[in-house]
Formats: C-alpha cells, structure tokens, sequence
C-alpha cells in the first residue's frame, strides 16, 4: 500500500470520533456534531489537502484534471484553496470508463486494495447509458460508511431496544447496504424486507412489531394502503419512525403530512447520492421532524464532505440563502474521495445552528430537485415537488398522480391525471378536479387541464415514482 494511501486512511480514521457507540444522549458524535464553524473549516481544510495529494499520486484521471487547470502536486494546501480545483461532472466519469473498461481511472483504487480488502460493488441504474457507472469500496469505507449512517440515524432518534425493517431492495443500490450496516452497529435489529413482497412486509410488521421503517416515500404511502386494504391500521402498528430516501418526499411538507398521518409516526430523511456521498450526505434531527406545515431542513455532514452552492451558469459561490446546485467533495473514502463533484441538485443553505445543538449547515428544505429536472413552462421555472405538494395538501385527491407536459398550438401545456381518496361514483368527481385546478394555479400560476380517474386506476409504486412524463423533446418541441 503506498505511502500517500496510509496517509489519507490514517487522517480519516483520526477524526472518526465516538467511532463505536454513541458519546451521550443526544449526538454519536458529539465533538463532531456540534464543533464550531471555525474548527469545521479546519477539519475539511486538513482533509481536503490529503485528498488532493491522494488523487494526484494514485487516479490517473484526476491528475490530468488537476495539470490542465495548472496545477501541481502541492498546490491544495487547504480549504481556501477548494475552489482551484476544477468541477466534475458524471458524464466525464462516463468517458472515462467508455475508454478505459470495466473501471475507468477516476478511482484512486488498484486491483490489489479490491481484491485483498474489496466490499462491495455498487452502480447507477443504466437508466441514462448503456452501461451503469460502477463504483468499489474498501471494508475501509464500509466501515466509515456505517458510522456515518449511525450518526445520521441516531439524530433521528433511533435507539437500542427499536428494531427496525428495511424495504429497500437488496442489490447494487446503496440505500439497503447503508441502512443496514449503520443499523447493526447502533445494535438495532434488522428485518431485511428488501427480498419480499408487500404482503409478507405487513406480516412481519403485524407479527414482529418493528419500529422503524425504511423506505422510499412513495413506497411509505403504497405499503400503508396496502395494510388498510387488509383490514389493518397502519397508525396502529408498531412503527414509530419512517426513514425514507430516494425521492424528496420526506422534504415537501403535504407529503410527509400525509405519510405521518397515515402512519401516526415521523418522517425522517436521508439523502447522498451513489457518486460520491454513499453515506448521508444530508439527515434530518428529530428537531427539525417536528415541522408539519413547512419544510423541513436536513443537516450536511460537514466534517464527511465539503458541500458548495454554486451557480448553475458561471459555476461560482453564491452568497449563504441564495439557491443553487450542490456540488460536493467527498472526505472520507478510500476508492472515492471524489473532490468538487456536481451533483446537480438545487439547494439553499443555511449555516446557523439548529435547535438541536448540531453546528453543521443545513439544506433548507431539503434537496429541492435536480438541475435536469427543473421545468420551464411558459416562461415560468419550477420543480415537479411543487406539483407534489400542492396536490397532496388536498385530502380528498388520492396519494398517486400523474403529470403530462405537451407542446402544442405553440404553447406548453400541463395535464394532471388524479384519483379520488376513495371510491367515489364519477358525479362526484367535480370538486376535487376544480379544488387541484386551483391549487395548481395558485402555486404554477397557469391553468392546469385536471383529469379524475376512477381510484386504483393509476400505478402504484413500490420503489422510485415516475410521475411526471415530458413529451415535448419527444416531438422535437421544447
């Protein structure tokens, strides 16, 4: 193992605090968590400047960023230095592999760290190439990764003596692998639902009484209904807390005031992205939860990752409050220490400290959607969330929607297909069209075509929802 690898895992592991059990009540981590702004910058500059070198030594690809933005071996000394260091996007990974097969060069890993101390292999979903990306990890980073993921869950307030299921699918995907481990560390039985239907999860809900959910916020609302419709009551099942991920859910507010409606528990969330924050980049605290009308913030795990909110167009800082995309610099993994990836997601950040004593800054309102997701329609900007929300704060329209975006007679229009909360006969579908069509003018500020459709007509979703469908590139309109 080179010189500059014990270097950069010696470093992490140093600042791997309260690294096997919690330091008290309320933080793992409690140094960490609630450390000053001061001695955060401190902890990412020293780490930062290990990292660089580590890349510049060991990935072939990032050397050759870093000599065409003219720069040396030495040349990252510290956090004040982050914004020399040229951005990476996901497609440049995607040559990257495409030119060097199976691995591509970003990765500071050789065959030998795989072979003798690999974990695991995870990808992408392939769904925007033909080939997925395809990240390793170390038993190193499954170790840093599974106390990051404890640290998030216990601000959430897991805790010894809950047990939880997770419903997340077992296979490449990160959000089961993360979950899971962080879970077993913090001594919290699993019952691993990834591999079952939806009627053997409610039966290992009814019968072994777990605490805490984890899944996706769509499969939140499926798995819910799905126990009404067998005569149970969710409310009156054991689970106390839902911690969800893989859509924004947990963040916009009429839907994680339905979900904890039906559920008679929290909502948490857990957001990072496969890339490069594996483990949670962004959790909620059991304080910030509490918010039922309005967002709620997630914390940043800033001595893990340096994020940045950078404009879209110059791909320079913005000012503290001002909404931009997240770029992130991964501070702790040994295959992936990825520096100043974008991310693409929208996000507004807030450095001030939280009730909850934690010091670290906070995305408001979560991630608020993805660069490539954000809709232009009429002269007019918004994410599909605003859709989401404002039809779910209506409770007599059901939790499945589906939007449709067209271009024709020289405009852009919007078509949103809703059912009723129950089975209703068709006479009665009126006030709920007019009731979303108002709604949806009010928050898009254009009219919106609503159509109603008999309940249980649309797709239910276990995982991932696909709701909103775009026809406009398809006719060559956009």
């Amino acid at each position: 193992m080179s010189d500059i690898r014990n270097q950069w895992r010696d470093l992490v592991r140093r600042h791997a605090l309260n690294f096997d059990q919690p330091g008290n009540d309320r933080f793992w981590s409690p140094e960490l968590e609630t450390a000053s702004r001061e001695r955060l910058r401190e902890i990412q500059g020293e780490k930062l400047a290990l990292a660089y070198r580590y890349l510049w030594e060991c990935s072939t690809f990032y050397r050759g960023k870093f000599e065409q933005a003219g720069l040396g071996p030495d040349s990252i000394r510290g956090i004040d230095d982050l914004t020399r260091i040229p951005v990476t996007h996901r497609e440049q990974w995607l040559v990257d592999q495409e030119e060097h097969p199976p691995w591509g060069t970003f990765s500071p890993l050789r065959q030998e760290d795989w072979t003798e101390r690999g974990w695991m292999l995870f990808t992408t979903s392939g769904t925007t190439a033909a080939q997925p990306r395809v990240f390793r990890h170390t038993t190193f980073d499954r170790d840093l990764w599974t106390w990051l993921g404890a640290r998030a869950l216990y601000a959430m307030g897991v805790r010894r003596g809950d047990v939880a299921i997770n419903c997340f699918g077992y296979g490449t995907s990160v959000a089961f692998w993360g979950l899971h481990y962080a879970l077993n560390l913090m001594g919290v039985p699993v019952i691993p639902g990834g591999g079952s239907n939806t009627e053997r999860r409610i039966l290992f809900i009814n019968t072994y009484k777990p605490t805490v959910l984890t899944c996706t916020p769509s499969y939140a609302l499926y798995l819910g209904r799905a126990m009404e419709d067998a005569g149970l009551s969710p409310q009156e099942s054991s689970i106390r807390l839902l911690v969800c991920a893989g859509e924004p859910g947990a963040c916009v507010p009429a839907t994680k005031k339905r979900v904890e409606n039906l559920w008679h528990a929290k909502m948490h969330d857990d957001f990072g992205c496969t890339e490069v924050a594996m483990a949670p980049l962004g959790y909620t605290c059991s304080e910030q939860v509490r918010k039922t009308d309005t967002p709620v913030d997630t914390h940043l795990m800033e001595d893990a990752a340096i994020p940045e909110v950078l404009h879209p167009d110059t791909m320079e800082p913005v000012a503290e409050g001002q909404a931009g995309i997240l770029v992130v610099s991964n501070l702790y993994s040994e295959a992936q220490p990825i520096l100043r990836y974008v991310m693409g997601d929208w996000i507004t950040v807030d450095s001030t400290p939280c009730a909850c004593g934690r010091t670290h800054a906070r995305a408001v309102g979560g991630l608020q959607g993805r660069n490539d997701n954000l809709l232009k329609i009429r002269g007019l900007m918004f994410f599909p969330a605003v859709i989401e929300d404002s039809i779910r704060r209506l409770v007599d329209v059901g939790d499945e929607f589906k939007v449709e975006i067209t271009h024709r007679d020289s405009m852009d229009h919007i078509k949103v297909t809703i059912e009723p909360a129950s089975q209703i006969p068709k006479s009665s579908y009126d006030p709920p069209r007019e009731r979303v069509a108002r709604a949806l003018k009010g928050s898009l500020g254009i009219n919106v075509e609503v159509e109603v459709v008999p309940y249980g007509t649309l797709p239910r979703t276990q995982f991932k929802a696909q709701r909103l469908f775009d026809m406009r590139e398809k006719i060559g309109k956009h």
